[in-house]
């Protein structure tokens, strides 16, 4: 039987939780300890953890007993001093990005081990849990917002802040688009990976509106037989990424393609790999942020805004939080209680060990 330790979120904005109080009171009924960080920035408060059993602390992580197992959504914030724990969390070190052998090294001086969650997968090589679904929904969103927006201004997009749910961001874009006149089916979109998680949810958001949009959706079929870079993205006001990278495919979208552009206006990453050395939307190569959401793509043509926030969902943070949480629920538990790891945790185990050995280094 483990313990764990829910930790503050390092990242700036974040808002959501890996595990709600619903999750926690399960938790302590099957016996295991559960400690939180005390927080003001979640979208449960500390006495909703309280009430279902868990036990608040001021102290940090660093404090916890080593048996416990340190859990969050966000990658840790950036030092030199090695991490003992076990931690879950999305580190964003698996897949060669710029800064993960300095990460994965603070691991492999201190014995510490990274779960990470985007690589916890069922027997059928299924994502336990994930955060897509929230993402296509709320990058949709956002890159008509933008396409709004950029229609009339080039000041810079405003400061984002969570939306009390999905109704109110459904409001706020209904009504950007009618003050700029999108209204009429004059405005196309074209989504990238249409029928994935991530796809769904902003398929849903653009049918869930008041406003007349025109759709183009495609999925691989489509991506397969298409020239790279893709010229048929020209032919939209908005462009949506909804491509889980998994490997190196040809860039969708270069400089070279936007010197020649006339009509798209935005791109909503939803995928948002730009320090991968495979990023398909060669026009970026830094995530964007809350506080300042959007950055000209490079590139002679119109000017085109890049959205890129890797954490898409925290605009919406109960609704996601809870379809997360509840789907990572069982593996969760069976993490903490079980004698021996199950095929998710031994795989992930695995990938981390992996991750580890692409950069020459050894644990501990």
């Amino acid at each position: 039987m483990k313990n764990l330790w829910l930790r503050k979120e390092d990242k700036s904005g974040e808002r959501r939780v890996p595990i709600t109080p619903t999750e926690v009171s399960l938790l302590v009924k099957a016996g295991v300890g559960v400690t939180v960080e005390r927080c003001s920035e979640r979208c449960y408060s500390d006495a909703d953890y309280a009430a279902a059993g868990a036990v608040l602390t001021d102290a940090a992580w660093q404090q916890a007993p080593l048996d416990c197992v340190v859990i969050a959504l966000k990658e840790l914030a950036d030092s030199t001093e090695p991490v003992a724990h076990t931690h879950i969390h999305f580190s964003h070190t698996f897949k060669g990005q710029v800064g993960a052998k300095e990460v994965l090294a603070r691991y492999s001086q201190g014995g510490g081990v990274i779960y990470d969650l985007e690589f916890l997968f069922d027997a059928q090589g299924r994502r336990i849990a994930a955060f897509g679904y929230w993402a296509g929904f709320v990058g949709a969103a956002l890159g008509l917002l933008g396409v709004a927006h950029f229609s009339s201004s080039t000041a810079a997009f405003p400061a984002l802040r969570p939306f009390s749910d999905r109704g109110a961001l459904l409001s706020a874009v209904d009504a950007a688009l009618e003050g700029a006149g999108w209204t009429d089916g004059s405005l196309n979109v074209m989504i990238m990976g249409a029928l994935g998680r991530c796809g769904s949810g902003a398929r849903d958001l653009i049918t869930s509106l008041d406003a007349r949009l025109s759709v183009t959706a495609w999925d691989l079929p489509e991506f397969t037989s298409a020239e790279k870079p893709i010229r048929e993205i020209l032919a939209h006001e908005l462009f949506i990424n909804c491509v889980y990278l998994r490997e190196p495919i040809a860039p969708m979208i270069d400089q070279k393609l936007l010197s020649e552009n006339k009509r798209l206006k935005v791109i909503s990453d939803v995928s948002c790999d730009p320090t991968s050395a495979d990023n398909p939307i060669r026009v970026y190569d830094a995530i964007t942020h809350l506080h300042a959401p959007f950055v000209r793509a490079a590139g002679q043509g119109e000017p085109v805004y890049v959205q890129a926030i890797d954490h898409l969902p925290t605009l919406l943070p109960r609704e996601a939080s809870q379809e997360y949480a509840a789907a990572l629920f069982p593996s969760l538990l069976d993490f903490l209680t079980a004698e021996s790891a199950s095929a998710t945790w031994s795989e992930a185990r695995k990938r981390f060990d992996s991750a580890l050995a692409d950069f020459s280094l050894t644990h501990r």
